[in-house]
């Protein structure tokens, strides 16, 4: 069994499980990386864009073609990036696993996204 499956159903809290606080959690256990939290509510839509509007390779990320287990997937909603979430490779498939408002964590193959609201930006992968 993939390690994602035990997250999936986490409920969605702000602050502690929203997007970026569910990947910075993941990130950490899973692969012992520090990575600094978002200041800002999650409940704000026009917080978040702006926080996900910065460069992101200038944070220590590197926009990748073709994303690898932990990658960072930022998504957005409209114009504008808004959503994060974690490339998984559970066998059959590949997918981004997320944290929803609402919903909670949740594994999304990248071609149901669209069913969800939301559509593939970039996606990203720490700089060593």
């Amino acid at each position: 069994m993939h390690w994602a499956t035990d997250l999936i159903g986490t409920p969605w809290v702000a602050g502690i499980s929203d997007c970026w606080s569910f990947a910075r959690t993941v990130w950490r256990d899973r692969w012992g990386w520090d990575v600094p939290p978002l200041t800002v509510d999650p409940q704000d839509a026009r917080a978040a864009r702006r926080a996900f509007a910065q460069p992101h390779d200038a944070a220590g990320w590197q926009m990748v073609a073709e994303p690898q287990e932990g990658d960072a997937v930022l998504m957005a909603r409209g114009a504008r990036p808004c959503h994060v979430g974690l490339w998984v490779t559970p066998d059959p498939m590949a997918g981004i696993l997320h944290s929803v408002e609402g919903a909670g964590v949740v594994f999304t193959p990248p071609d149901r996204l669209a069913g969800m609201g939301y559509r593939i930006v970039g996606m990203y992968r720490r700089a060593e």
